[in-house]
């Protein structure tokens, strides 16, 4: 499954923690961004991780990491993945998605039937972004439980490319647009459009 020396890419790349600040920005980017060419620097850094990767990665082995992505990780291929890693992150995310549904359904009906409560999310109430960065941390937690046991193995490198997109999605909210994006959705759900 796994070809050459996946324990040199896996030592060589930044360490990732759940930090919002210049400082880990800065390190994630500048290690990640040593891998590439100078002709390549505007490439993304998950492509750079990808690059990588490939290099070690059987060709079946390096599709089911390419295809790792927030938008499709509670698909059924990688619920029912081999990759015990991914399986037990995307059912988690399902999971989580038909909770954060539940919860949203209920806010917006105004109900809290005891069967609402039982299935609540234990989410503290506070702004989009405030509630958002606490999915994202649970999420983290969640790939930090799943990474005991697994250093230098596809595992590793599935549970680093998450945590990876994890951060770089955090990094990426602008509390104004997020703002001006809700002050919108709420408009046109008092306008009935």
């Amino acid at each position: 499954m796994i070809a050459g020396n996946l324990e040199y890419l896996m030592s060589s790349l930044p360490y990732l923690s759940f930090q919002d600040t210049v400082e880990e920005r800065s390190k994630v980017f500048s290690i990640l961004k040593k891998y590439t060419n100078p002709s390549e620097s505007e490439k993304d850094i998950i492509a750079i991780l990808e690059d990588e990767a490939h290099k070690f990665l059987s060709p079946s082995a390096y599709r089911t990491f390419q295809q790792i992505d927030f938008s499709t990780i509670y698909s059924d291929a990688f619920r029912k993945s081999k990759n015990k890693v991914l399986a037990a992150f995307s059912n988690y995310m399902y999971a989580l998605k038909r909770d954060i549904q539940q919860l949203r359904i209920s806010r917006k009906d105004g109900t809290s039937t005891s069967a609402a409560k039982k299935q609540a999310l234990p989410l503290v109430p506070g702004t989009p972004l405030e509630e958002e960065i606490q999915l994202l941390k649970w999420q983290w937690d969640k790939l930090e439980e799943l990474s005991i046991g697994h250093y230098a193995d596809l595992g590793a490198l599935s549970i680093y490319k998450l945590k990876l997109l994890l951060l770089l999605r955090w990094w990426g909210f602008d509390p104004e647009q997020g703002f001006d994006n809700f002050l919108d959705s709420t408009k046109k759900t008092e306008d009935g459009r």
